[in-house]
C-alpha cells in the first residue's frame, strides 16, 4: 500500500540551456536521506470508516543519485532505491499496539516486504519542462516504478530547484495499489478498508 515511492530527475540539456555558462558541466547529485522525506497518505473507506483513522506512512531508508549531463550532451538519469522494510507508521493517534498491528499488516499482508524488499524508480525521459523563475522549474518526470515485484511506467509532476551544489525536487503522485498486484487492506468484513488510491509525497534534497 505504500511507498515508491516516485521522488527524480532527467532534465539533461533541456534545463542546462537555462543555466549560467559556468554551471553547464556534467554533475552527479547524491540524495541526502537525512534532509529528504518520503511519506504516503493512506485514506480509509467503507461503512465504518468514520471509526478508523487515515494513515501516514513514512519511508525511513532510501538512496539515489541524479546525473545531469554536460550542456549540449544527451543522457542524464535518476535512480532511486527504497528499502520496503523501512516503511513505518507515522500516525500519532493509534496506540502503540495498534501501530504494531498496522505495521505487521502492511509488511506481511499488503507489501509482502520479505518477498519484495526493494522499491525502485528509474527515469527514462522528461516532458512539460518550464522555467518558473531563476533556478526553479516544473516538469513531468517519466520513468519505471517497481513496487511489489511489478514494474509500471509512471509520470511524476515535479517542482525543481537546482544549482551547481544542490538539487531539490518536490511533488506528489497518486497511485493505485491494484496496478501493482496489491490488494488494499480490509477488516471487519470490509466495513473498514483502505482506498485503492494512495498519495505518495516527496521532498528530495540531493547534493553534488
Amino acid at each position: 500500500m505504500k511507498r515508491n515511492f516516485k521522488l527524480l530527475i532527467l532534465i539533461a540539456g533541456l534545463m542546462l540551456s537555462a543555466w549560467p555558462v559556468e554551471a553547464q558541466k556534467a554533475r552527479t547529485y547524491t540524495i541526502v536521506a537525512g534532509e529528504s522525506s518520503f511519506w504516503v497518505f493512506v485514506p480509509k473507506t467503507g461503512l465504518l470508516s468514520g471509526l478508523a483513522h487515515d494513515h501516514e506512512i513514512g519511508v525511513k531508508s532510501f538512496t539515489g543519485k541524479i546525473v545531469v549531463p554536460e550542456s549540449g550532451a544527451s543522457g542524464g538519469s535518476l535512480e532511486l532505491d527504497v528499502d520496503a522494510t523501512s516503511l513505518a507508521v507515522l500516525d500519532k493517534k493509534p496506540s502503540e499496539e495498534d501501530k504494531k498491528k498496522i505495521y505487521n499488516s502492511m509488511h506481511n499482508e499488503v507489501l509482502e516486504s520479505a518477498k519484495h524488499p526493494k522499491i525502485t524508480f528509474k527515469s527514462v525521459s522528461v516532458s512539460d519542462l518550464k522555467q518558473t523563475g531563476g533556478d526553479s522549474f516544473s516538469l513531468t518526470l517519466n520513468g519505471d516504478l517497481t513496487l511489489h515485484g511489478v514494474t509500471k511506467r509512471i509520470a511524476l509532476p515535479v517542482s525543481l530547484t537546482i544549482n551547481a551544489q544542490q538539487l531539490r525536487a518536490t511533488g506528489k503522485y497518486t497511485l493505485q495499489q491494484t496496478d501493482y498486484g496489491i490488494k488494499p487492506y480490509s477488516a471487519a468484513g470490509g466495513t473498514i478498508k483502505v482506498k485503492n488510491d494512495i498519495v505518495v509525497n516527496f521532498n528530495i534534497v540531493a547534493k553534488s
